[in-house]
């Protein structure tokens, strides 16, 4: 049923352009669709957890700025291209930390020997259709501790399905910076429970302001609509947490290319943001790599 809806929806593209006010609406049916495939969630809390056997400990260099990448890698399908693309970013700007959604081990794996990092993955569910897992991971060139899951409040209401949250400490350029992998559940959830998700993330970032000095959140947050986006903006400003990537404009692609939403944020605490932008070149998934540069 899925795939013929999608059959129709590309056959009759221009006349779906006549009609861009239901789109979040049609968008809204497939997802939920797309929310009936049968997953098993990983409830432990300390389980399953993937980090690479071996840091790569990198020079200190005792720099005065960060970089930081959010990047949804839609399902995890095209890693290799998107270690490609990744990589040769990477000969014009360097970048500190990486912060993947919808990942399994695999990709992970790919893109971190690629870059030459440290990673830690966490997934949050099996997709049995698929055969994969999914969740979030960190990569970076210092030394990953402090390792969280940190599982996000509400199901799916068909597949019973859970998001969460990749959190660790990482060390790198003699400084110490807690940082957090988001990804925030669809449309398919009421808004009043996706606002229970960004709210957990918050207080969990606030109890550990004792102890860090900086703080990096970003991530996918699935604000199809710009109101939803203005409120998660709004919720993690009213908590000093700065949007740091406010100037990047739409971050992703949907209904083949019909709507483009702004779906992936960095929020910062205790930097400074110099500069920040997406890397429109990238054709490995339906989002753009997200980039943001800070000063200490």
């Amino acid at each position: 049923m899925f795939w013929r809806l999608v059959e129709a929806l590309q056959f009759s593209q221009k006349h779906l352009r006549q009609h861009l006010p239901i789109l979040p609406a049609m968008l809204l049916f497939v997802t939920c669709l797309l929310s009936c495939v049968s997953v098993r969630v990983y409830k432990e809390p300390d389980e399953p957890l993937f980090q690479s056997q071996a840091n790569n400990p990198q020079p200190i260099k005792d720099a005065d700025s960060i970089s930081v990448v959010t990047f949804n890698i839609k399902k995890a399908k095209k890693t290799e291209l998107a270690a490609e693309e990744l990589q040769q970013f990477r000969k014009t700007r360097n970048v500190d930390i990486y912060l993947l959604q919808e990942m399994d081990e695999k990709g992970v794996e790919v893109i971190a020997k690629t870059l030459n990092l440290n990673y830690l993955y966490i997934p949050v569910e099996y997709n049995k259709s698929s055969k994969k897992d999914v969740g979030n991971a960190i990569l970076t060139e210092g030394t990953i501790d402090c390792r969280e899951k940190l599982m996000l409040p509400h199901s799916k209401p068909l597949s019973k399905g859970r998001r969460l949250v990749t959190i660790a400490g990482v060390s790198i350029d003699n400084k110490k910076i807690l940082v957090y992998s988001v990804h925030t559940e669809t449309l398919v959830m009421s808004k009043k429970k996706r606002m229970d998700q960004w709210n957990t993330i918050i207080e969990n970032a606030k109890m550990q302001l004792p102890n860090y000095k900086y703080i990096l959140i970003g991530g996918d947050f699935n604000t199809l609509l710009s109101k939803d986006g203005q409120s998660a903006v709004q919720k993690f400003n009213d908590n000093g947490f700065n949007w740091s990537t406010s100037l990047v404009g739409t971050t992703a692609s949907a209904f083949f290319g019909l709507i483009k939403p702004r779906h992936d944020y960095i929020f910062s605490k205790g930097l400074k943001v110099v500069n920040a932008y997406k890397i429109e070149e990238s054709r490995s998934s339906d989002h753009y790599p997200v980039l943001a540069t800070f000063n200490y």
